[in-house]
């Protein structure tokens, strides 16, 4: 009986790290996206102004890149 006791205890533990790796996940991936969301915004507003279409399309894949690996990187942790 103190064997199902501690096994008890000892699944709950691990349940409770679980828990709250998933809510630091959640908030690394939410703090990652408001700086996307903060850049997405800087480029829209950089690239109504005085930039070349090559300067801005610079801008713009690299924005894209940053955005698909926050999107891999977020799927990935789903997936996991």
């Amino acid at each position: 009986m103190a064997d199902m006791k501690t096994l008890m205890a000892e699944l709950q533990q691990k349940r409770d790290e679980i828990k709250l790796q998933l809510h630091l996940g959640s908030m690394e991936a939410e703090e990652e996206w408001d700086t996307l969301v903060s850049t997405w915004d800087t480029f829209l507003s950089a690239s109504q102004f005085d930039q070349t279409a090559e300067e801005v399309g610079d801008a713009a894949r690299e924005l894209g890149l940053r955005m698909k690996t926050a999107y891999d990187k977020a799927k990935k942790g789903r997936d996991d």
